[in-house]
């Protein structure tokens, strides 16, 4: 049978190995085929145009306008004007490199290349989670959108406070919301208080889970962590986040550098991607502190403003405590900034 596996020296042409890895990340990024992330052109068709910004302009509605006029033959109709307003998304420009020593392959026969060839998209998708947690909890430390969109329970998880979290949502809280995103300890939580019901789609492969008929989906990303031990879930409708990903100008480099540490070869991506909620925008006094957004500036309060009615922000955050038996585990910070050298000097092939 023919070999049909994709080789690392089947893309040394760049773009080759850029394509493969953006067709892959959107096929394999369970965030978007959940449809938490829609993939949005319209995005996209801005990420690789000049700017650290992707402008999103948009006409308010005339149903939040004023009331209708009395028509009498004594006084002319008003004529009012239309309003308009603007959102801001980034363009989180982001890069990485994975690389292997001649020295490493020889003596550990660890599989390097074919390793960075089918892992990298896996690696971006799990930025993408990141991503995507980092911009939720900056948007909903913002205290505009936290008194519209979050609602905080004094007691533990429970199907009441779950109703009140998406009554947030008023008149369409029963027909917009389809997704819920809980940390693994809140999950357990939910088990144990018999709210999961499992459900088998019609034309899949494999059951789902389900509360209150909307899609489960768990993440034990640090960020649905909170600081005093609560843990906070997100409920979504679909086309609530906006996300697009394009390969920039060199977007993957293959660097072989012969003298350094006896050999290596250097597989080096860059990618710029958007993660946006809609209904809110950067806000107008932001500016990041160097050339590009970092996460740690997308997960704060002030760098995001709510600029609609917060009921076009189509997701709600739902804080609450868990019982002490399904306590998060809060993994341990690194104790410094020391990286993984490229398989040569730490034995990481062995």
């Amino acid at each position: 049978m023919a070999d049909t596996r994709f080789h690392l020296a089947d893309a040394i042409i760049p773009e080759v190995f850029a394509n493969y890895v953006l067709n892959q990340s959107m096929k394999t990024n369970r965030l978007v085929n959940s449809g938490i992330l829609t993939n949005d052109p319209s995005l996209g068709s801005q990420l690789l145009a000049p700017g650290d910004f992707i402008h999103m302009p948009y006409i308010n509605d005339i149903m939040e306008g004023p009331d209708a006029q009395t028509w009498t033959d004594t006084q002319d109709i008003a004529v009012n004007g239309l309003t308009t307003g603007e959102q801001r998304a980034f363009k989180f420009r982001q890069a990485q490199a994975f690389g292997y020593t001649d020295i490493s392959q020889q003596v550990s026969g660890a599989p390097a290349q074919s390793t960075i060839s089918n892992r990298f998209s896996a690696y971006w998708n799990n930025q993408d989670q990141k991503l995507l947690f980092a911009t939720l909890k900056g948007v909903f430390a913002n205290s505009d959108i936290a008194t519209a969109k979050k609602y905080e329970d004094s007691g533990i998880f429970s199907a009441r406070g779950f109703l009140a979290t998406i009554a947030k949502l008023g008149d369409l809280q029963d027909n917009t919301f389809n997704k819920i995103v809980v940390h693994s300890s809140t999950y357990a939580e939910m088990k144990a208080q018999q709210l999961i019901e499992t459900v088998q789609p019609a034309n899949a492969v494999t059951p789902i889970s389900v509360y209150n008929g909307m899609q489960i989906v768990q993440d034990d990303d640090p960020n649905l962590i909170n600081d005093d031990g609560s843990v906070t879930s997100y409920v979504f409708a679909n086309g609530a986040v906006g996300y697009s990903v394009a390969n920039p100008q060199n977007a993957v480099e293959i660097e072989r550098e012969a003298r350094k540490e006896g050999g290596r070869t250097n597989v080096i991506n860059r990618r710029v991607v958007t993660t946006h909620v809609l209904g809110t925008s950067v806000s107008k006094t932001f500016a990041p502190a160097g050339q590009t957004v970092t996460m740690a500036e997308l997960a704060k309060g002030d760098t995001w403003a709510s600029i609609v009615d917060p009921r076009h922000i189509q997701i709600v955050a739902y804080k609450a405590k868990l019982d002490k038996e399904f306590a998060p585990v809060v993994p341990a910070k690194p104790t410094d900034n020391k990286q993984a050298t490229p398989a040569a000097n730490d034995n990481q092939g062995k």
